[in-house]
């Protein structure tokens, strides 16, 4: 999600119930892996099982912690005694204890420890190299048996959710022969790309945007708007900046970045940085199509005309935050979220400031976006762990009972729980619907047109975000920037992804592969580094665009084959 981009932590709710004897064989279908073997032992659906039942005596996880670079946690808590872990001791008994806690490369480098020296904690978060690893060493638990008999209905709702997104469904990349090894963490889509327009600049020139009502522009319109705020400067800094664009142009996050070009790019059906399935079914990387290619030569042309940021390749993401802060530039792609955590800065200086969001459509009038990939995260269970429902108990609690409407009387003091950072959980993951985003803008939107509405919502963040948005709403001029980034993020943000969804205007694309492959591991730093230099030449002119045709050939011959050829194997099970 770039790097810098700051995600929202979600909370969702479904209770649909399921037949603990279908539940199983759902999930297993969903996997898109290899049967279960005749030797691997069955899953025991008939027995009923309480998934929130409290257990008598205390019992111990200890667990491998992800912390956060700001937990924000109140004075005199830790990671192991805060809000959450009280609330899981209240409700289950259960008591957490910190085998590690480390961030980022840090704690990469404790779970390699952990595995090299075969003392895993009872439960941690893993990569999926790990993942493997650990199934080849006999160290984890086949959790197939715990996920069909503990998992709430509600939690696996929300993992059939991805049965038509992910190329195999949620537990494709950990089954292995047949047997769930991991909890994968899975988040749902965010809706395309989107170019955020400071609508105040627009109406000051009389632009007059999206005229037609449908959120979308086409690359064309979007320049024009470009060059108005360029040539008319209405930021009155004598300094002005048409479209920021940081030093790596395409991003292949799920939602495709901030400050980059993914938006436009995908206008050309273009999806670098992704492996895509062609019309043939074949699959190859992205950055080396035709698509790509006319994209590159059209943002070259753009670069010559200065619609894009002249210092283009060279701006930091701070520096292309500050062109907004600064009143120099009224342009930047990004996710529905960005007013949260980029905007917010922008109207703190200017009261007057206002960003909409609009689709960049394709010569067709659809708007071309990939599908959320699986995430990179697993929950692992160590192998002879004596309660191991206990780690599906602990999902069940925050992913579930503390996620719905009735949230509140289970933790009467959620909402100041809900103000540390997930980490602060148990586990540091997210479980989240496919579809949560459009039912958050539904609910959330339905709330504010009638207050009564705001018990039917179902997540207990966007109840609050309705009070906040009633509030703005109420005063405008005197409200909290806050409840004005709430507001726009939601009303507009969300509201795009919902209106090109209600007008059938997306043309979603599953991810062909994700993961990394053998020769990754040794040649993708360097191919990377060939394509984001290559990327960058063609689009500022220091390289014309029939230069990408070598690019294509350099890439493939300096590994690119031999990484395509195994990601081929993968995807086809070999």
């Amino acid at each position: 999600m770039g790097g810098s981009v700051m995600k929202r932590k979600h909370i969702v709710k479904r209770s649909v119930a399921f037949a603990l004897a279908a539940s199983l064989a759902v999930g297993l279908s969903a996997c898109g892996g290899s049967t279960p073997s005749a030797s691997s032992k069955p899953a025991t659906a008939s027995k009923v099982t309480n998934p929130m039942a409290k257990y008598d005596q205390p019992i111990v996880v200890n667990t491998g912690r992800q912390t956060a670079t700001n937990a924000r946690l109140p004075k005199g808590d830790t990671y192991e005694n805060n809000e959450y872990t009280r609330i899981l001791k209240e409700k289950l008994n259960i008591v957490i204890k910190d085998a590690f806690e480390a961030n980022g490369a840090d704690y990469d480098r404790q779970v390699s420890l952990a595995v090299a020296s075969s003392s895993l904690p009872d439960m941690m978060l893993v990569n999926h190299n790990d993942l493997k690893e650990m199934v080849d060493n006999d160290q984890i638990m086949d959790l197939s048996d715990v996920y069909n008999q503990y998992a709430s209905d509600k939690i696996k709702e929300i993992y059939n959710s991805f049965k038509d997104v992910y190329d195999g469904g949620a537990f494709k990349k950990c089954t292995f022969d047949g047997k769930i090894m991991a909890m994968p963490d899975v988040g749902g889509d965010a809706g395309s790309n989107a170019a955020w327009i400071r609508q105040d600049w627009a109406d000051k020139l009389g632009i007059k945007l999206d005229p037609d009502g449908d959120g979308c522009l086409t690359p064309d319109e979007l320049k024009n708007v470009a060059k108005q705020f360029i040539a008319k400067d209405p930021g009155k800094t004598g300094k002005p900046v048409g479209i920021p664009v940081q030093q790596f142009p395409t991003d292949g996050s799920n939602d495709g970045g901030s400050f980059t070009l993914t938006g436009i790019a995908n206008s050309f059906n273009a999806f670098p940085k992704h492996w895509q399935k062609d019309k043939d079914g074949k699959i190859v990387y992205g950055s080396l199509t035709n698509e790509t290619k006319e994209f590159l030569t059209t943002m070259a042309s753009w670069f010559k005309e200065g619609i894009l940021d002249p210092q283009t390749g060279t701006r930091t993401w701070n520096d292309c935050q500050g062109l907004l802060v600064n009143n120099q530039s009224g342009i930047a792609f990004g996710p529905w979220h960005m007013p949260d955590w980029c905007f917010n800065l922008v109207k703190e200086k200017d009261p007057n400031a206002e960003f909409r969001c609009y689709a960049i459509a394709d010569k067709n009038g659809k708007v071309n976006f990939m599908h959320v990939s699986p995430s990179d995260k697993y929950l692992v269970v160590r192998k002879g762990y004596q309660h191991p429902e206990a780690v599906m108990k602990i999902l069940n609690l925050f992913y579930d009972t503390l996620n719905g409407k009735d949230a509140a009387k289970a933790m009467p003091n959620i909402s100041k729980a809900m103000q540390m950072d997930n980490a602060t959980k148990p586990v540091n993951m997210e479980i989240l619907d496919a579809k949560l985003n459009l039912r958050s803008y539904e609910q959330i939107s339905a709330a504010v047109k009638d207050p009564s509405k705001v018990n039917d919502i179902d997540m207990a963040e966007d109840r609050m975000i309705v009070t906040e948005i009633n509030e703005y709403n109420k005063n405008k001029k005197s409200a909290p920037v806050e409840d004005w980034s709430h507001y726009t993020s939601r009303m507009f943000g969300l509201g795009l992804y919902y209106k090109l969804t209600e007008k059938n205007l997306f043309n979603w694309q599953v991810p062909g592969f994700t993961g990394t492959t053998d020769s990754m591991e040794s040649m993708w730093t360097n191919l990377d580094k060939l394509e984001s230099e290559n990327v960058i030449k063609i689009i500022t002119g220091a390289a014309q665009p029939n230069s990408f045709d070598k690019f294509v050939s350099d890439w493939k011959a300096q590994g690119g084959s031999q990484i395509t050829s195994e990601v081929e194997s993968q995807a086809s099970g070999k």
